[in-house]
């Protein structure tokens, strides 16, 4: 009944105070928006704030709420050429009081699902009419009464641990309306916290059953029974993206219970259409995307997420320092898989974006490393030092991989002050501190064969060298020459320094190789 509704409207406007932004580049519906709030309602104040780019709706939608103002937000699915999910997202996580109507020109049932699973309140078809909207209006504003009262109430005893008491309110709900998705869900909730779990179940289903456009039940259901049974929380899953396809995250949830049934044909198909709705809908969250996808995908299936973290770096026009986040952990992927030449790849590209990042630096020079080319690694390892002589400082990790290299190299009095660090951030290292003693004897050989050179001069004193004659060194000192060679360096085995030392926190034994390596 339109008056009713037009007494919802103008009760909001005038006792509540609130405004309506209204993002959209139709100018007869923003005309007629603006009749129906003048003529129609009788509002006479200035409550109506169009803009027809997003940046300035978000801008004071967010003034609003700083402001403590009621909004009502009435946002057109396409803008700009693109569609609007973004702003969506944003406005619900910034402004969550914020009242949404979206206004599209055809309505299918996938668009409208994800619409409600975004905050959205109703959706608009248009062309609509003045009564319609108004309805529309005021249905946001404002449900039916009594039975808002109880949700509300419900609500607060569930978000409060009250569960016997919501369940009780629960009751009153379905009384009022026996068929209420909500009612049931909220129902779910309560008997999921007395401990009730099949009878949760059974509430979710009839939720499900009185609305199967309504999301919620499902989504509980989906977790309820995650970890317990994957078969029943993957149907409900795949009924959920069928519902709703339009969600790229449920895809990857979807994608880890196949890799986890060991389907990896079909995970990386709804990982395709993952990324692909992603690039479609939620262009600002492709690389958040991205890296969700890696998480899941990366410890069983490292050739996905490889595959992904290309995608999202080829696909992109412009790179920026954003990005080095995924240029790192590709090389990090690629050095798991021993293809440490296509890590230092990686990280040269990063370099064309970022050529003064001590970390891309310190990264290849690890690639290299895992590729026993020592000497690169060191000058990688020397460029980050440069650019910023603390990095490794707070990092047990990064502090052990320095001094570890320059012990590899037989440069003992730059290996130490490294390994001290590491045993000032974790005392108990017992790599670190086996390295630190081993540092520390041929710093003193060294210093005692050079002050017995000085008082005893004699043929061979001045040997090219420079270093450590292993073999005049005798068996005492446990070492032995390496048989590895990198770059031609005649470095220390460290492996054979380390012994079956265990790494350090925070580390994992590369396979074949020589010493422990921490990324940042």
């Amino acid at each position: 009944m339109p008056g009713q509704y037009d007494h919802i409207i103008h009760r909001f406007l005038a006792e509540q105070g609130g405004c309506v932004v209204c993002l959209s580049d139709d100018a007869t519906f923003v005309r007629s928006l603006r009749n129906i709030l003048t003529r129609l309602i009788g509002f006479r104040g200035e409550v109506l704030f169009p803009y027809v780019h997003a940046g300035r709706a978000m801008e004071k939608c967010l003034e609003l709420r700083d402001r403590g103002v009621p909004c009502l937000a009435f946002v057109e699915r396409m803008v700009e050429g693109r569609p609007s999910t973004d702003f969506l997202i944003r406005l619900k996580a910034e402004f969550p009081a914020c009242l949404v109507v979206v206004l599209t020109w055809e309505a299918t049932q996938e668009t409208v699902a994800y619409f409600f699973e975004l905050g959205v309140g109703r959706v608009l078809v248009k062309p609509a009419s003045a009564d319609r909207a108004i309805e529309e209006m005021a249905m946001t504003i404002s449900p039916p009464g009594e039975l808002k009262k109880q949700m509300e109430r419900c609500d607060k005893l569930l978000r409060s641990g009250e569960f016997d008491e919501a369940l009780e309110v629960t009751d009153r709900i379905l009384v009022l309306n026996p068929d209420s998705a909500r009612g049931l869900v909220m129902r779910g909730d309560a008997l999921t916290g007395i401990g009730e779990a099949d009878k949760a179940a059974q509430a979710y289903m009839a939720a499900h059953e009185a609305r199967p456009i309504y999301m919620e039940p499902l989504i509980k259901l989906a977790a309820a029974f995650g970890g317990m049974d994957d078969e029943k929380a993957l149907s409900y899953l795949e009924r959920l993206d069928d519902i709703s396809p339009l969600n790229p995250e449920r895809k990857i949830d979807i994608a880890a219970q196949h890799l986890r049934q060991g389907d990896a044909e079909k995970a990386e198909a709804y990982l395709d259409r993952s990324v692909e709705v992603a690039e479609r809908e939620h262009l600002s969250m492709v690389g958040d995307l991205t890296e969700r996808i890696v998480d899941a995908v990366a410890p069983q299936a490292p050739n996905l997420a490889v595959k992904y973290l290309n995608r999202v770096i080829d696909t992109k026009r412009v790179l920026g320092r954003d990005d080095l986040v995924h240029f790192n952990r590709l090389g990090i992927i690629l050095r798991g898989e021993g293809k440490w030449s296509e890590a230092v790849a990686v990280y040269g590209r990063a370099l064309a974006i970022a050529p003064d990042d001590p970390v891309v630096h310190y990264n290849m020079g690890l690639a290299y490393w895992e590729g026993e080319e020592r000497l690169r690694a060191l000058k990688c390892f020397e460029r980050a030092l440069e650019l910023d002589p603390k990095f490794y400082a707070g990092s047990v990790g990064a502090a052990l991989n320095v001094g570890s290299l320059y012990l590899d190299l037989r440069q003992f009095d730059e290996a130490a002050p490294y390994l001290r660090h590491v045993l000032e951030l974790d005392p108990d290292n017992q790599t670190a501190q086996k390295r630190l003693r081993d540092a520390e004897a041929r710093v003193s050989v060294q210093r005692a064969r050079r002050s017995r050179e000085e008082r005893e001069p004699g043929p061979g004193s001045g040997r090219e060298s420079g270093g450590l004659d292993l073999d005049a060194m005798g068996g005492d000192s446990g070492l032995k020459r390496s048989g590895r060679r990198g770059s031609g360096s005649k470095g220390l085995d460290v492996d054979a320094l380390a012994g079956d030392a265990a790494p350090a926190k925070g580390g994992k034994k590369k396979k074949g190789g020589k010493s422990y390596k921490f990324d940042f």
